[in-house]
């Protein structure tokens, strides 16, 4: 496989500096205690206009140091895909689907109800992972070419293979997608899922930066590097959510020569990401006017939900020091520190004994009505709800003038 010229150091432009970074999922269990920190430049490949991290964070630095830190993607629309999947797939009992991580288990579970056959990759037995809390930043260093032929002669080959977001996280796409072919029988399919940014990098959603996410891709530039690993794409979905859509691409190996992807589309893509990066700066003075503003005239400040999304905001935005606390009532959460921030993580009821005047939503948009309607206390005593996200109709952008 050949994918020279597909974001790699010659064709990869530096696009955003956002400086040093924190890992995202490495809680602090005092506030004194030292971490690391790594350079996050977004940068962008000119030639085929694909966003992605031009310094990657150092792989083994990303696994989680918590075992029971986890990651839920949306599984409203896939019903409909594994409907369409065996329409298109003429699947019968006979066939066997395959799954890459836990990711996969609710897709497999699906086809399973309908009488296929169905397997996925155990990481210790069949990827030699024995860390406890690892995820998808292991599962995609060492699912390599050498091991498939063992997975192959325990599982059989996969007339489907799913593989759910687990592409955007890949520092080696070539090596990868080799592999997962080397998995699946002649002609058979492999299915991705990833997030669709679109929406983030027109609405200039910084939240969409993740040490994790190699790759942001765009309905248009996920099919450049689908092409650019050698693969035929049958079909072609993108399910609507409100963070951020899921796109679900059927594919099949191809030999024949990949052909490039048309000016006028990189040249729209490129468009997109300058903007996405010319705006950075104007964001981050008019966001830390609003929070020192709010903070002088109405009173205290304080975050709900102490995810990545959260901890992405207030360092890029560099908010920290107009900030109590992070709410999370996560059990494991409580009394560790926000990475970065080092703002203490505390429960819920904290909104109203402390005598918060704001709070921001730093969650999945899907769940905002529920944790309102959860603090009622707090919006009696005066407290008030809103969203960093752009698309939510709670969102901070009309007070802030964005």
């Amino acid at each position: 496989m050949n994918m020279k010229g597909f974001c790699d150091g010659q064709t990869t432009k530096a696009l955003l500096d956002a400086g040093l970074q924190p890992v995202s999922n490495r809680f602090l269990r005092a506030r004194t205690e030292k971490e690391k920190l790594f350079p996050l430049i977004l940068g962008q490949c000119q030639k085929s206009g694909t966003i992605c991290l031009k310094t990657p964070f150092p792989q083994e630095e990303l696994v989680p140091r918590y075992d029971w830190i986890t990651y839920n993607e949306p599984e409203q629309h896939l019903d409909r895909a594994v409907e369409l999947l065996l329409d298109l797939c003429n699947i019968s009992e006979s066939s066997v689907v395959g799954g890459i991580t836990f990711k996969d288990d609710t897709t497999l579970a699906r086809f399973a109800k309908r009488g296929c056959k169905t397997w996925r990759l155990d990481i210790r037995d069949d990827l030699g992972i024995t860390e406890k809390g690892v995820g998808v930043e292991s599962v995609q260093a060492k699912l390599t070419t050498d091991k498939t032929t063992k997975i192959v002669e325990k599982y059989g080959k996969a007339h489907i293979l799913i593989v759910r977001h687990i592409l955007e996280h890949v520092y080696d796409l070539a090596e990868f997608t080799a592999a997962l072919k080397q998995m699946i029988v002649d002609h058979g399919y492999i299915v991705f899922e990833i997030p669709d940014c679109t929406r983030a990098l027109e609405n200039f959603d910084y939240t969409m930066l993740w040490e994790e996410h190699l790759y942001y891709f765009t309905p248009a530039t996920f099919k450049t590097a689908l092409g650019a690993c050698d693969f035929s794409l049958l079909h072609f979905e993108n399910y609507p959510y409100p963070l951020e859509n899921s796109l679900v691409a059927v594919v099949r190996s191809r030999s024949h020569p990949y052909s490039e992807v048309s000016t006028e589309v990189v040249r729209q893509e490129l468009k997109q990401g300058e903007r996405f990066a010319e705006q950075f700066d104007e964001h981050r003075r008019l966001l830390r006017n609003f929070f020192a503003n709010y903070r002088r005239s109405h009173g205290k400040i304080a975050f709900l939900g102490a995810g990545h999304l959260a901890s992405t905001f207030i360092w890029l935005f560099q908010l920290q020091d107009f900030i109590e606390f992070v709410v999370d009532d996560n059990l494991h959460k409580q009394g560790l520190f926000m990475p970065g921030s080092r703002l203490p993580i505390v429960i819920s009821k904290s909104l109203v004994e402390n005598d918060i005047a704001l709070c921001l939503l730093s969650l999945n948009p899907l769940n905002e009505e529920k944790i309102i309607t959860n603090n009622q206390g707090f919006v009696a005593k005066g407290g008030r709800f809103l969203s960093i996200f752009p698309e939510s109709k709670h969102s901070l952008r009309g007070s802030v003038l964005l």
